[in-house]
């Protein structure tokens, strides 16, 4: 059949995938030709497998704005498929600035949605992230408790230090915008404008500052 002849997205999405099996720049051409006409319609599927496949440049130049584009649209329905893949492209930097943060919070979803493959790479993740900030702490005085919109930058104490690399404590994005928040035995999260143990206020400072 022709491609004027598919006028439902699931029709074209099904017979794009059935061509993406197929060996040959014909079949792959033909099969982003359906995909794009899905994914024009809003299909969410089609969305996610056209988005990757301007990722590697098959059936289509290869464009990472368009395919960064397709699959956040894709992820933003909560299709973990999309979230795990966009969870790599924030991981790696590819097409959009690299965000191991951004990366986690992707892959954790995308697991929580029953993605197997995601739980690792979350794992995976989380675990840089700790190092990296073990190793900033360290490396910082121990006088203030300075946070960022992302992390805690400095710490006042012993025990936030522990505190912030178990991860009790932590900076997390409310409705006010980035907070620092503890987790108590329940685990239901409180705002902390102040230090717990040794009662040093919050000092808000760039992610960047140089100490």
């Amino acid at each position: 059949m022709k491609n004027e002849e598919y006028d439902d997205p699931d029709d074209l999405y099904n017979e794009g995938v059935l061509l993406l099996r197929e060996s040959g720049d014909s079949s792959l051409k033909k099969a982003a030709e359906l995909l794009l006409k899905a994914s024009s319609m809003g299909h969410l599927p089609s969305k996610r497998v056209i988005g990757i496949l301007y990722l590697d440049g098959k059936g289509v130049e290869k464009d990472l704005v368009k395919a960064y584009e397709l699959i956040s649209e894709a992820a933003v329905s909560l299709d973990p498929i999309s979230m795990y893949v966009l969870g790599r492209m924030y991981e790696g930097g590819i097409g959009v600035e690299q965000d191991d943060r951004e990366a986690l919070y992707l892959f954790a979803f995308a697991a929580e949605m029953g993605l197997p493959e995601a739980e690792e790479d979350a794992e995976r993740v989380a675990a840089r992230i700790t190092e990296r900030r073990s190793r900033k702490l360290r490396s910082r005085p121990i006088l203030n408790l300075e946070v960022s919109d992302v992390d805690v930058e400095a710490v006042c104490c012993k025990e936030m230090f522990d505190s912030a690399m178990d991860g009790d404590i932590r900076v997390v994005e409310t409705y006010k915008g980035p907070e620092l928040v503890k987790e108590d035995e329940n685990g239901i999260e409180t705002v902390c404008n102040e230090c717990p143990f040794c009662g040093k206020k919050v000092k808000r400072v760039s992610r960047n500052k140089i100490y």
